[in-house]
């Protein structure tokens, strides 16, 4: 439609005015049905809850109900008191039922349900007093379980609810206070953690939980004496660099890269590095003489970092063997090129890096990244002799690529 502009012609003022007003007059008349303001409210609560029922959950209650058949509803609201704070949970019109999260403790707890309208009237409470189950940090606290293990102590615990908690865990120092040394946060099912590193003294552990809501468990305590290890000197690492082993450099980034005892660089990528394009196949190999012999303990491997945690060429799945010596030539490429090399070789170790998101590569959680800082640790048999060559057979990267990299590994055992 074409529009006419009052003040562009030359019309004089009083047919302006004129023509102003018809025009408003014309945009009141055509909103006249259009509603201005806030909705009108009323005084006039809706109806109660009908059907109520309430299931104790682990810390907290499932409730289900019956809404009014009325058409002025909102919402459904929960108020409750827990560990002297006021609490509220909602839920929209379009469910019959919300759940109470958070309770600390399996104590009496009163529930007081109302019905809310559009006015934000509320209806006549529905009340009702429930005992809750256990929360899940309890049934992880009863779980949990501290063995001894070289060098420290592992933590094992189950979390069958899989609820999101943190973990503190603390020893005693030399003087017997307990100290804080690391947390950890996880909803995994099953998990575990290593306490590392520690002589081999009696000492005491000890750790608690928090969870979302911030309950505090009570703290769980024991004392251990841990097996004796040390972390083998990495000056007498050296790579044999055998027949059929990936040997290929990337940007100048060879294999000595992994035991430096530097982890990043601030203005590059430190570690080691091999070329993508150089014609191995999978599996992959690489050989590390550790200059002495010991018996192994575990192995800690710490990733390319930057934005390829979980990610490139990183290893996923792997073994790791050893021997006390090579009984054939490093270049015995028909012995190294097959498999029997492994009738003089003993297998340490079966080894899976696991993401413990499950998200696909590129997409890290902070539970995935505290496990990238932190290494990933692999122990190897006990059942086997003393051991100075390991061999990485390497089945798949997170790429699923012939190549790989790693920053920095640190071997640890018994070389007395």
């Amino acid at each position: 439609m074409k529009q006419i502009n009052l003040y562009k012609r030359n019309y004089p003022v009083g047919m302006r005015i004129t023509g102003l007003l018809l025009l408003l007059s014309a945009v009141i008349f055509s909103c006249s049905e259009i509603p201005i303001g806030q909705t009108p409210t009323d005084k006039t609560p809706p109806s109660s809850l009908s059907n109520v029922r309430i299931t104790p959950t682990n810390g907290g209650a499932y409730i289900t109900y019956s809404l009014p058949k009325e058409d002025d509803i909102s919402y459904v609201k929960c108020e409750f008191t827990y560990a002297g704070i006021a609490r509220t949970v909602r839920s929209s019109i379009y469910k019959n039922h919300m759940e109470v999260e958070g309770i600390g403790e399996p104590e009496e707890i009163e529930l007081r349900l109302y019905v809310v309208d559009h006015s934000e009237n509320l209806s006549e409470a529905y009340v009702e007093k429930f005992v809750p189950l256990d929360p899940p940090m309890k049934a992880i606290l009863n779980s949990f379980r501290i063995e001894p293990t070289y060098g420290g102590a592992v933590v094992t615990w189950e979390n069958p609810a899989k609820a999101m908690v943190g973990i503190s865990f603390l020893a005693a120092n030399d003087y017997g206070e307990l100290e804080l040394i690391d947390m950890v946060f996880s909803s995994l099912p099953t998990d575990f953690k290593k306490l590392r590193p520690f002589d081999t003294s009696k000492r005491l552990f000890a750790l608690s939980i928090t969870d979302k809501y911030e309950n505090v468990s009570d703290t769980f305590k024991t004392e251990i004496e841990p097996f004796y290890e040390v972390m083998l000197d990495k000056s007498k690492f050296s790579s044999p660099a055998l027949a059929g082993d990936n040997v290929s450099v990337n940007d100048n980034r060879p294999i000595e890269k992994i035991w430096d005892g530097v982890l990043d660089d601030p203005d590059k990528y430190h570690g080691w590095h091999t070329d993508a394009a150089a014609g191995y196949t999978i599996p992959q190999h690489f050989t590390i003489d550790l200059g002495v012999m010991a018996q192994l303990t575990h192995i800690t491997i710490f990733e390319r970092g930057e934005i390829y945690p979980f990610a490139q060429h990183n290893l996923r799945l792997f073994d790791i063997w050893g021997t006390d010596e090579l009984a054939f030539p490093r270049d015995n490429a028909e012995y190294f090129d097959t498999n029997e090399w492994k009738k003089d070789w003993t297998l340490l170790a079966t080894c899976e890096v696991v993401k413990p998101s499950g998200s696909p590569p590129g997409t890290n959680t902070p539970e995935d990244m505290a496990a990238h800082n932190a290494g990933f640790d692999f122990d190897f048999r006990q059942d086997v002799p003393k051991m100075r060559y390991i061999r990485f057979e390497v089945h798949d990267t997170w790429a699923h690529t012939p190549a790989m990299h790693m920053a920095e590994l640190s071997v640890y055992g018994d070389d007395r």
